[in-house]
């Protein structure tokens, strides 16, 4: 079957090393989010391997800043470890991907404006992805996405509970922070992309275990597994 895509759509695959951007690429990904360790919500890779992968994948790379396994900035030392991350990919073509949350001073979560900012300063020509720290705050992220004008996309599964309620969720989220996009994406399963594909405001789909071998994170990414969810992903209700 040959689905006819958008401009806007997009299918997303996490990526640790080369064989897996390839893979992603040949199943018919169209843009990879390169990152180290998988299991800890992905961390920063090695610059080596984000310049293996540009010259041997054609589309596009969101590389992950993200030097601990954490979503808090807890001193100025892990604060200068994100700015050194970052200014390693400062000359490569890549987009970013962050996102930090920091207690407001009524003790709610928000996003973490400095640290974004910080990222954005080290990268100044990339585009970012905001992770899912979005997940972790409180209010309406919109007036703090806005203030960072190289955020253009936000990463979030729509929180817990089942799809059809997340579902909902990220169509409202969508609605409030346009022009920036929501890419669908956080322990996504072949149900959730069956709920989800058809809300034609949520237009991107990431995934990562789901394109891999058994669901494993020990796993590559398969291509034919990638050319299933692309088809599942762009032909439902489009």
């Amino acid at each position: 079957m040959t689905i006819s895509t958008s401009p806007s759509d997009a299918l997303e695959v996490i990526t640790l090393s080369v064989e897996d951007g390839l893979a992603a690429e040949a199943g018919g990904a169209t843009r990879l989010e390169v990152v180290r360790d998988i299991r800890a919500d992905g961390l920063t890779p090695d610059v080596r391997v984000v310049e293996a992968l540009l010259e041997r994948v054609g589309i596009p790379l969101r590389v992950m800043i993200r030097p601990r396994n954490t979503f808090l900035v807890g001193d100025d030392t892990h604060r200068d470890e994100i700015a050194d991350d970052a200014a390693l990919f400062a000359d490569l073509p890549v987009d970013v991907v962050t996102g930090y949350v920091r207690a407001a001073a009524d003790g709610s979560a928000e996003i973490d404006e400095a640290a974004l900012a910080l990222v954005a300063e080290r990268v100044p020509r990339a585009r970012i992805t905001v992770h899912r720290a979005i997940e972790r705050i409180s209010g309406d992220p919109t007036a703090a996405l806005r203030r960072c004008p190289a955020v253009d996309r936000v990463l979030s599964g729509g929180g817990a509970g089942a799809w059809a309620s997340r579902a909902g969720a990220l169509v409202r989220l969508q609605a409030a922070i346009v022009p920036v996009r929501v890419i669908v994406g956080g322990g996504v399963s072949m149900e959730g992309i069956d709920v989800l594909a058809p809300c034609s405001s949520l237009r991107e789909l990431h995934v990562g275990r789901l394109a891999r071998t058994g669901e494993s994170y020990g796993a590559p990414v398969d291509a034919r597994i990638v050319a299933t969810l692309r088809d599942r992903w762009l032909s439902r209700g489009r």
